[in-house]
Protein backbone atom coordinates (compact mmCIF):
# COMPACT_ATOMS: atom_id res chain seq x y z
CA UNK A 1 0.00 0.00 0.00
CA UNK A 2 2.80 2.26 0.91
CA UNK A 3 4.45 2.18 -2.62
CA UNK A 4 1.05 3.04 -4.11
CA UNK A 5 1.12 5.80 -2.23
CA UNK A 6 4.49 7.33 -3.22
CA UNK A 7 3.78 6.39 -6.55
CA UNK A 8 0.56 8.35 -6.80
CA UNK A 9 2.70 11.42 -5.19
CA UNK A 10 5.32 10.80 -7.42
CA UNK A 11 2.79 11.46 -10.10
CA UNK A 12 0.39 14.37 -8.38
CA UNK A 13 3.95 15.99 -8.33
CA UNK A 14 5.19 15.28 -11.71
CA UNK A 15 1.65 16.07 -13.32
CA UNK A 16 1.74 19.53 -10.96
CA UNK A 17 4.77 20.72 -12.70
CA UNK A 18 4.11 19.91 -16.17
CA UNK A 19 0.90 22.58 -15.50
CA UNK A 20 2.93 25.00 -14.09
CA UNK A 21 4.81 24.66 -16.99
CA UNK A 22 8.33 24.12 -14.91
CA UNK A 23 8.85 20.08 -15.62
CA UNK A 24 11.69 21.09 -18.17
CA UNK A 25 13.19 24.09 -16.47
CA UNK A 26 13.13 21.04 -13.20
CA UNK A 27 14.85 18.44 -15.47
CA UNK A 28 17.74 21.22 -16.92
CA UNK A 29 18.17 21.82 -13.26
CA UNK A 30 19.23 18.40 -12.79
CA UNK A 31 21.44 17.96 -15.62
CA UNK A 32 23.33 20.97 -14.98
CA UNK A 33 23.92 19.12 -11.08
CA UNK A 34 24.44 16.47 -12.35
CA UNK A 35 27.21 17.80 -14.56
CA UNK A 36 28.58 19.48 -11.76
CA UNK A 37 28.90 16.45 -9.88
CA UNK A 38 30.54 14.46 -12.83
CA UNK A 39 33.08 17.46 -13.28
CA UNK A 40 34.20 17.19 -9.62
CA UNK A 41 34.55 13.43 -10.45
CA UNK A 42 36.63 14.02 -13.44
CA UNK A 43 38.73 16.76 -12.20
CA UNK A 44 38.30 16.75 -8.74
CA UNK A 45 37.82 18.66 -6.00
CA UNK A 46 37.61 22.82 -7.05
CA UNK A 47 36.79 22.21 -10.57
CA UNK A 48 33.96 24.26 -9.43
CA UNK A 49 35.52 27.10 -8.86
CA UNK A 50 36.78 26.92 -12.91
CA UNK A 51 34.16 25.62 -14.72
CA UNK A 52 30.59 24.72 -14.17
CA UNK A 53 27.41 24.16 -15.50
CA UNK A 54 25.11 26.81 -16.43
CA UNK A 55 22.35 25.65 -19.09
CA UNK A 56 20.82 22.34 -20.74
CA UNK A 57 18.29 23.29 -23.12
CA UNK A 58 17.47 20.84 -26.39
CA UNK A 59 19.79 18.52 -25.60
CA UNK A 60 22.51 21.05 -25.58
CA UNK A 61 24.64 21.64 -22.27
CA UNK A 62 26.24 24.85 -22.21
CA UNK A 63 29.27 24.82 -19.34
CA UNK A 64 31.35 28.07 -18.46
CA UNK A 65 34.75 27.65 -17.77
CA UNK A 66 37.42 30.34 -16.59
CA UNK A 67 40.23 29.44 -18.73
CA UNK A 68 40.38 28.17 -22.30
CA UNK A 69 42.83 25.65 -21.39
CA UNK A 70 40.09 23.65 -18.97
CA UNK A 71 37.43 24.18 -21.58
CA UNK A 72 39.85 22.57 -24.03
CA UNK A 73 40.25 19.68 -21.23
CA UNK A 74 36.61 19.34 -20.93
CA UNK A 75 35.98 18.89 -24.58
CA UNK A 76 38.56 16.27 -24.40
CA UNK A 77 36.71 14.59 -21.93
CA UNK A 78 33.43 14.96 -23.46
CA UNK A 79 32.67 11.50 -23.31
CA UNK A 80 33.36 11.01 -20.25
CA UNK A 81 31.58 13.62 -18.78
CA UNK A 82 28.51 12.61 -20.21
CA UNK A 83 28.48 9.11 -19.55
CA UNK A 84 28.64 10.54 -15.98
CA UNK A 85 25.69 12.93 -16.45
CA UNK A 86 23.59 9.75 -18.27
CA UNK A 87 24.09 7.71 -15.54
CA UNK A 88 23.10 10.47 -12.96
CA UNK A 89 20.21 11.02 -14.61
CA UNK A 90 19.09 8.15 -17.01
CA UNK A 91 15.82 9.73 -18.79
CA UNK A 92 18.23 12.54 -20.40
CA UNK A 93 20.32 12.50 -23.25
CA UNK A 94 22.71 14.74 -23.52
CA UNK A 95 23.40 15.37 -27.21
CA UNK A 96 25.93 18.55 -27.41
CA UNK A 97 28.31 20.67 -25.59
CA UNK A 98 28.95 24.28 -25.35
CA UNK A 99 31.55 25.70 -23.53
CA UNK A 100 31.10 29.63 -22.78
CA UNK A 101 33.92 31.59 -21.61
CA UNK A 102 33.78 34.09 -18.24
CA UNK A 103 37.22 35.89 -16.58
CA UNK A 104 37.67 35.63 -13.20
CA UNK A 105 37.07 38.71 -10.75
CA UNK A 106 38.01 39.60 -7.13
CA UNK A 107 35.25 38.06 -6.06
CA UNK A 108 36.87 34.53 -5.77
CA UNK A 109 34.77 31.96 -6.66
CA UNK A 110 31.86 33.64 -7.01
CA UNK A 111 33.19 34.68 -10.51
CA UNK A 112 29.84 32.56 -12.40
CA UNK A 113 27.62 35.08 -10.76
CA UNK A 114 25.81 37.05 -12.97
CA UNK A 115 26.12 34.93 -15.95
Amino acid sequence: MKKRQEQAIGDLLSGALNRAGVARQVAAAVVVQAADATLEELFGEGILEHARGHTFIKGELTLVCRHAALSVEVKQRKDELFSGISSRVPSVTVKGLRITHKASTSRGAAWYDGV
